[in-house]
């Protein structure tokens, strides 16, 4: 008989765990958006199992998953929760999340930035991490969208006040997938910097060490997400230069970029004997690039570094292997995408970092194989970028995407447009 009531028991906890996840789903008849209705509708089984995953997660204040934002404690707790949801923004379909975390914030002591860093790593980075383990490729939408409000304490006219402040954030679904794996503060910090980050609806550079972001980060992340502040601020500048994502203005000048100016319009030499005296001029600095990265970029061994004449310039390629974990599927582009997320965007800035000193030749050719598991065959990819290019993804002016539009992407020796996210997101053959 006790060991009957037990079991009973034990139906019943488990039975209100349950209850309790799936309420954090927002009801569909809340759903406004028609197509964002439809989808949850098809896959509300996987957002129950992830509102079941959350319901585990423990936060360092109370957090409640609400579709009212800024409102005290005790009100929240007389409504119902659920906002885990399909949603609409900015032409685009995001699976967003919704709250109200009660810490409260001294403005004193405490900048937006560091404000805004603490509600991420307290709540929206554990809740992203849930979703993107829990909601798989097969569920068609575009990013991950959150907005929680938290609490600010500050003087107004010598009279102490609380008030909320709300941080809003999208993250685009393969730079959100890039941000949960990347194994190092840099790979998080440049996938922050390619997602949308709002403090009380205002463009905000988060930056995850220190007070604040560097001044020119702010200035370039202002300018790509908030173009009318941009212009505003832009109005004198020189024009942007043929073939450049930015003005000069916009970039923080240094002696690689002067060198680059000067040397644009010369006649570059990329014969045998200049390639050769390349060779002997880095021979030195290559070597210690070797030695340094070898475990993270994974050298080939017969083919070592050399540089080679291309299009008119002279580069440093460098052969190296990728291995998928999973299987990417017979589409190219999507080998070569993942190939890019998954290897060669954390060589970028580790590579580029060894030729600040006025590089005498034009750029990086990233050549590697990629094999995938438990696949037989291989697939070659070239990343080809000139030093301006890399120096605008190493100042974080540009993202993933803008670099490989500004460089020359090779498919088995063929060129080839390479949009990330599209690739990503369609396993099938092109």
């Amino acid at each position: 008989m006790a060991n009957r009531l037990h079991f009973l028991l034990l139906i019943l906890v488990l039975g209100a765990m349950n209850l309790t996840g799936a309420a954090q789903v927002l009801p569909l008849g809340k759903v406004s958006d028609p197509a964002a209705r439809l989808l949850q509708q098809r896959h509300i089984a996987q957002l129950q199992q992830l509102s079941a995953d959350v319901s585990k997660l423990h936060f360092a204040y109370p957090f409640y998953f609400s579709q009212t934002l800024d409102i005290d404690e005790a009100r929240q707790k007389q409504l119902p929760n659920g906002s885990i949801h399909f949603d609409a923004f900015n032409g685009q379909m995001v699976l967003a999340i919704t709250g109200n975390y009660y810490i409260s914030y001294s403005a004193a002591t405490l900048t937006g930035n560091q404000r805004a860093r603490k509600t991420y790593e307290d709540v929206i980075f554990p809740l992203l991490k849930a979703e993107v383990a829990r909601i798989d490729r097969a569920v068609p939408f575009d990013g991950y969208a959150f907005e929680i409000a938290h609490h600010i304490r500050k003087q107004v006219l010598k009279v102490s006040t609380e008030g909320p402040e709300n941080v809003m954030v999208f993250f685009p679904r393969t730079v959100a997938e890039r941000l949960v794996q990347a194994k190092d503060a840099e790979g998080r910090q440049a996938a922050l910097l390619e997602s949308e980050v709002y403090l009380n609806g205002e463009p905000l550079s988060l930056w995850l060490t220190g007070d604040d972001a560097p001044a020119e980060v702010k200035d370039h992340y202002l300018a790509r997400h908030n173009p009318a502040k941009a212009v505003k601020k832009t109005l004198a500048a020189e024009p942007v230069e043929p073939g450049t994502l930015v003005s000069s203005k916009l970039v923080p000048e240094s002696e690689l970029l002067n060198q680059i100016r000067q040397q644009k319009n010369a006649p570059r030499d990329v014969s045998e004997l200049q390639l050769q005296k390349l060779q002997t001029t880095y021979g030195s600095t290559v070597q210690r690039l070797l030695a340094d990265l070898k475990a993270d970029a994974h050298f080939v061994d017969y083919a070592p570094p050399a540089f080679i004449a291309f299009h008119d310039g002279a580069y440093l390629q460098l052969s190296m292997n990728t291995d998928l974990d999973q299987a990417a599927g017979s589409s190219q582009y999507r080998i070569a995408a993942l190939a890019f997320d998954t290897h060669i965007s954390h060589m970028l800035r580790a590579v580029s970092r060894y030729f600040h000193d006025s590089p005498q030749f034009e750029g990086i050719d990233f050549s590697t194989t990629v094999h995938q598991a438990g696949q037989s065959g291989s697939q070659s990819v070239e990343f080809i970028a000139s030093f301006a290019t890399l120096l605008c993804y190493e100042k974080y002016d540009c993202t993933g995407q803008e670099l490989i539009n500004r460089s020359l992407v090779l498919i088995n020796g063929e060129r080839v447009a390479l949009d990330l996210q599209r690739a990503e997101a369609e396993p099938g053959t092109h």
